[in-house]
């Protein structure tokens, strides 16, 4: 008897994923319209950013705020990618290709094949932050110190706050199998909630009190307020200005976390719901 040959590792299956996921992401133009679309992208978004804070009256007058909220919005470009790519892939394998029940029979597992195509959103994203980040350093003003970026910190919450986009990425790929293609305006719902929750476009302290205490309990509240303080040197919320460097990473940590296990074990039930349902290989057709 042929001896059965050995499932391939974790991380050949996510580099694999990641290929396919590249193939998709980039075939759908010749390089030159790729990349243009690419950089044009994020140069959109800084003057969008620009204009709302010009027209605001907080560009000239408020540097340090502007700095501050206009860091936020770059990396906000994270969740906005990766939480729609991942959303979508569910529905473009189910209702494009029809290959979603293959996939969830595959011995790749549909976590890693998941986490490798969002490597690719990663990588998308890195490159629209990069550039945000130096038009704004170039042509808005956006400016911080290099020697008094505190990089130790910053590491440690950039890890924190990637690995949270993508578990929300798993509960948001989740819900998506129990969704018809609606699913996409589900994600870019959950995309903009978060957007005003996390203090990305204002302050936390400025939330109603209702408000403050889900956002507190995310992650990316204090991602962003981490990527702040340890870049410019100050946050953006008066009340966790109040917390020491290591209160606020030990808080991301801590939340990071748990949306690691709520995600984990959420995805798990909400595929289990969708093969008891039939829902793997459903299509609506428009």
């Amino acid at each position: 008897m042929a001896p059965t040959p050995a499932r391939p590792t974790l991380a050949i299956r996510i580099r694999t994923a990641g290929w396919l996921g590249w193939q998709i992401e980039s075939n759908w133009a010749d390089p030159l319209t790729f990349s243009v679309y690419t950089l044009l992208r994020p140069v959109g978004t800084a003057l969008i950013l620009a204009g709302i804070y010009w027209a605001a009256g907080g560009a000239a007058s408020k540097p340090e705020l502007f700095a501050a909220f206009y860091l936020g919005n770059a990396f906000h470009e994270y969740v906005t990618r990766v939480l729609l790519g991942m959303g979508w892939v569910i529905v473009e394998e189910r209702e494009e290709y029809e290959t979603l029940r293959i996939l969830c029979a595959a011995p790749v597992g549909m976590l890693a094949y998941l986490t490798g195509r969002a490597s690719v959103k990663y990588g998308l994203a890195t490159v629209s932050v990069v550039i945000v980040l130096a038009i704004g350093w170039l042509f808005l003003g956006l400016r911080w110190e290099w020697a008094q970026v505190q990089w130790a910190w910053l590491a440690i919450s950039m890890v924190l706050g990637l690995a949270s986009v993508l578990f929300l990425g798993f509960l948001v790929a989740g819900w998506a199998l129990l969704l018809p293609r609606i699913a996409i305006s589900v994600n870019e719902g959950i995309g903009v909630s978060l957007y005003l929750l996390c203090g990305v476009i204002f302050p936390l302290d400025l939330l109603p009190r209702v408000l403050q205490i889900p956002a507190l309990m995310l992650p990316f509240t204090y991602w962003y307020e981490a990527i702040r303080r340890f870049v410019l040197g100050h946050g953006a919320s008066g009340y966790l200005s109040e917390w020491s460097d290591a209160r606020l990473v030990g808080t991301l940590a801590a939340t990071a976390a748990a949306f690691a296990v709520v995600s984990l074990v959420g995805y798990r039930a909400l595929e289990r719901s969708a093969r008891r349902s039939g829902r793997l290989d459903q299509t609506t057709l428009f």
